[in-house]
């Protein structure tokens, strides 16, 4: 809960002013991911696609080219009588010349020997005395045909290769001769857009790189950059996407300069940052200005409520003048029930107080009738006492007046009370009475001690051989206590549980008729929070006791 509307609507402004930088700082991070995904990664990608697809259709047709020619008769022919050479050539530099991927042929005999070839002369003698080549020719079967890498620095004078591709001439299941394709420099013949490029074969050995930095000591392309998907190359970052043409065992690598977008994100993130700050501290030392000048309505609408006035009216929104209009036809009309409730609950307060007296008199005169009635026949003289005493008491309770009366005129009241029960009872009963001498005067309710007197009587007396009822009516600081204790049969725990809830909930569902008009006579005059409470012992005897303030009274 907020301490105010001030502080709720300062607090809720704040919250959702944070809420909306960070809604806009996430906005602007995902936009950032998209402008990555598409700037970066969506392009590395394509620029990777479109080299892939131009090395795997070059690739393929040098494949599929050497098959052809290795089965074509021209080319067996040539390897033994060079009868057709001039239409081989034709077809070889047909061939080389048509292509992206320029390259350079060899056309070896079964012997070794060079039957023709497009390599400057210089190539040629490095090329028939280089150890690995005799090697390959002399110890590989071709008949299905190898690709591999080269070592570059065989070939000079402007010629130069990193790859080959080879196959062996058969005829009649017999080797004829070998036909080389020796791809040149691919970085000549194809464009691209990436920044480094990178092509290898199946053992990380390099067809091409436009950057020798990518290569490692071994002269492989550098695993790492075939593992990760950022590299970092002489302070530079780099993404990367390498992918792989999986016939042909060929893998592309690409990479993209990031190092301008790092920058810019970094920029954007400090700036974005900065100005996040900056706005809260606006927002938080400006607020209180702003919560004033919007909250001016509900501080004019506060006054007004805690002081209203028709004759003032609150400069606020129409909204605002509305509820003040409202608030005031509600207050009249809130003053109107109130007085006509407090003047109804003062007459139904006082008719049950009157009624709940006026239910002791029948009930009491129907007992001493019925003993005046057993003593004019066998007690004259008794019999008038009691007619004395009963005048006596209708006196006091129909013509006493005040519903208050002091605590000595009460205690004369039960004196009497208990004078004509004990001309009734005789030796059966006996009681005593002890009051607070400094509270005598203190106003209690008419009647409210009788009616519990009454109860212990007419319950106990039948089954009691001598009953004691003991009357005591004390002070406790502020309070006064009021009890009246018997020895007799005590209450049963479940009908005592009863009575006590009955008290409890202010409806009386019992036959302690006595116990009830007390207790409710108490809470009307004095409140809820006091009244009666009960406690019993089943065979042994029952406490009932009235507590009432001194300081409150009617």
């Amino acid at each position: 809960m907020q301490k105010s509307f001030r502080d709720y609507m300062k607090k809720i402004f704040l919250k959702y002013s944070v809420i909306t930088i960070a809604l806009i700082f996430t906005l602007y991070i995902l936009s950032l991911y998209v402008t990555f995904m598409v700037v970066v990664v969506k392009k590395n990608h394509q620029v990777n696609d479109r080299i892939r697809a131009i090395v795997a259709y070059e690739f393929s047709r040098y494949r599929n080219t050497l098959d052809k020619l290795a089965q074509d008769e021209a080319f067996q022919q040539v390897t033994e009588d060079r009868s057709r050479l001039l239409e081989v050539n034709n077809i070889l530099y047909s061939f080389v010349n048509a292509r992206q991927f320029k390259g350079s042929f060899v056309l070896f005999d079964k012997n070794g020997d060079i039957v023709t070839t497009s390599l400057y002369k210089g190539n040629v003698e490095a090329l028939t005395s280089d150890y690995l080549m005799q090697s390959l020719l002399r110890d590989t079967d071709l008949r299905d045909g190898i690709e591999r890498t080269v070592d570059e620095s065989l070939f000079k004078d402007g010629q130069s290769s990193s790859y080959f591709f080879a196959k062996a001439i058969m005829a009649d299941e017999a080797v004829q001769g070998y036909l080389f394709f020796f791809l040149e420099d691919l970085g000549r013949y194809f464009q691209h857009s990436a920044d480094l490029v990178a092509i290898t074969d199946r053992f990380d050995q390099a067809i091409y790189v436009s950057d020798q930095k990518l290569l490692s000591h071994a002269g492989k392309v550098n695993k790492h950059y075939l593992e990760e998907n950022t590299a970092t190359i002489d302070n530079n970052a780099y993404y990367v996407t390498n992918r792989t043409i999986y016939e042909q065992d060929i893998q592309i690598i690409n990479m993209l300069s990031i190092n301008t977008f790092k920058q810019s994100v970094w920029i954007g993130l400090i700036s974005f940052i900065s100005i996040g700050v900056v706005m809260i501290i606006v927002i938080y030392l400006v607020l209180p200005k702003i919560m004033r000048q919007s909250l001016k309505s509900v501080d004019s609408l506060i006054h007004f409520i805690q002081t209203p006035s028709k004759q003032v009216k609150t400069q606020a929104f129409e909204e605002f003048q509305m509820i003040q209009d409202e608030f005031l036809i509600k207050m009249d009309q809130i003053q109107s029930l109130m007085q006509s409730n407090a003047e109804i609950a003062e007459m139904k307060r006082r008719m049950e107080i009157k009624q709940l007296e006026a239910q002791f008199n029948p009930h009491f005169a129907f007992n001493v009738l019925e003993m005046l009635r057993y003593e004019i026949l066998f007690d004259p003289q008794n019999a008038s006492d009691i007619v004395v005493s009963f005048a006596n008491l209708l006196r006091y309770n129909i013509h006493y007046g005040s519903t208050m009366v002091p605590v000595e005129t009460d205690i004369k009241y039960v004196e009497d009370y208990l004078k004509l029960q004990k001309m009734r009872f005789n030796r059966r009963l006996d009681y005593t009475i002890d009051v607070d001498e400094s509270i005598r005067d203190v106003k209690i309710p008419k009647l409210i001690i009788q009616p519990l007197i009454e109860n212990s009587i007419k319950h106990c007396i039948e089954e009691t051989a001598h009953l004691e009822i003991a009357i005591r009516i004390l002070r406790k600081d502020d309070y006064m206590y009021m009890a009246v204790k018997d020895n007799g049969k005590g209450i049963e725990p479940d009908r005592l549980v009863l009575l006590q809830q009955s008290l409890e909930r202010g409806t009386n569902d019992t036959e302690h008729y006595g116990i009830f008009h007390s207790h409710r006579v108490v809470q009307l005059i004095y409140g809820e929070q006091f009244g009666m409470t009960i406690d019993s012992v089943h065979g042994e005897g029952t406490n009932v006791e009235i507590k009432i303030p001194l300081n409150k009274g009617d």
